[in-house]
């Protein structure tokens, strides 16, 4: 189920670079979608995930990060879905990592 939290543009460019694909499903905005792209990370970055939500007055927030030990860095992100803090978090890992 697609949620309000959607960046179709960021979807759009993981599945081209990324991905390797063309036409993006709803990585920022599905579960399912959101975890091929961890997945992906995973095997071709050597990236490890860590996912957190924290549940306040201000309503819920998730944090995804992902941490490339060959680089020593953890590249993080913070939204209001999952699938949409996993996706912004891998495009900054991937934009630094690509860098060589």
């Amino acid at each position: 189920m697609k949620s309000d939290y959607a960046d179709r543009e960021l979807d759009l460019f993981l599945a081209a670079r990324i991905m390797d694909q063309k036409g993006a499903p709803f990585y920022t905005s599905e579960i399912g979608p959101a975890w091929q792209v961890v997945d992906k990370m995973m095997r071709k970055y050597m990236c490890e995930l860590k996912l957190d939500v924290f549940l306040g007055v201000s309503g819920e927030s998730w944090v995804a990060s992902f941490y490339s030990p060959i680089r020593c860095k953890r590249y993080e992100s913070r939204a209001k879905s999952a699938p949409l803090a996993i996706c912004r978090a891998a495009k900054e890992a991937y934009l630094d990592l690509v860098r060589g």
